[in-house]
């Protein structure tokens, strides 16, 4: 029985072990919507912010692909009305579902995804800081991009994290929304 289990379990390792793995760097812009930038004394007040992160990609046919990725958000406020600002720091760890029409190394292709979030938001002004954290926060991202060669693409997706508003570490909305602008580099192809 124990022999049978090892080959089944060998006979399973085997087309995983065979996949294409590559992974890569990201960076760009984080462009905050909806109530993480408007929502008067919550949101940003702000236009933009950044982010970097890292992912391993992992080929199952020549058009399907998952994707492990982990990122995180800067998103630097500016004052509501001359009083204080609230920054937000998101760190966020994911699997997308990549489909590509041509191939992984070059053309159009489209993301699905789901992740796991940690969310602070930091208040400073007016002889007051202070701070609220949230983790564990689901998440659902969607988009696209372009692959020039096997080493860059550019791609872009709407994130949405489900947020706890009220409560001692409320944010004041529920949902926090912003657009990912990326420029992705990949090594290992």
């Amino acid at each position: 029985m124990r022999h049978r289990v090892a080959l089944s379990l060998a006979l399973l390792g085997l087309p995983l072990a065979a996949q294409d793995i590559t992974g890569g760097l990201q960076t760009g812009l984080t462009l905050p919507v909806g109530d993480l930038k408007d929502k008067s004394g919550a949101g940003t007040n702000q236009f933009f912010g950044a982010h970097v992160g890292g992912h391993l990609d992992f080929n199952l046919t020549p058009n399907h692909q998952v994707r492990a990725q982990l990122t995180y958000h800067n998103l630097p406020g500016s004052e509501w009305g001359g009083l204080y600002q609230v920054d937000y720091k998101i760190l966020q760890i994911g699997a997308d579902w990549v489909y590509h029409f041509q191939s992984p190394s070059q053309g159009w292709f489209t993301i699905a995804g789901a992740s796991i979030n940690s969310v602070k938001a930091d208040v400073d002004g007016n002889g007051f800081s202070g701070s609220a954290s949230q983790s564990g926060k689901v998440g659902v991202r969607g988009g696209g991009g372009f692959t020039f060669n096997k080493s860059f693409s550019l791609e872009g997706t709407l994130n949405q994290v489900m947020v706890d508003k009220n409560g001692a570490d409320g944010l004041g909305f529920g949902t926090a929304t912003w657009i990912q602008v990326s420029a992705v580099f990949r090594f290992g192809r």
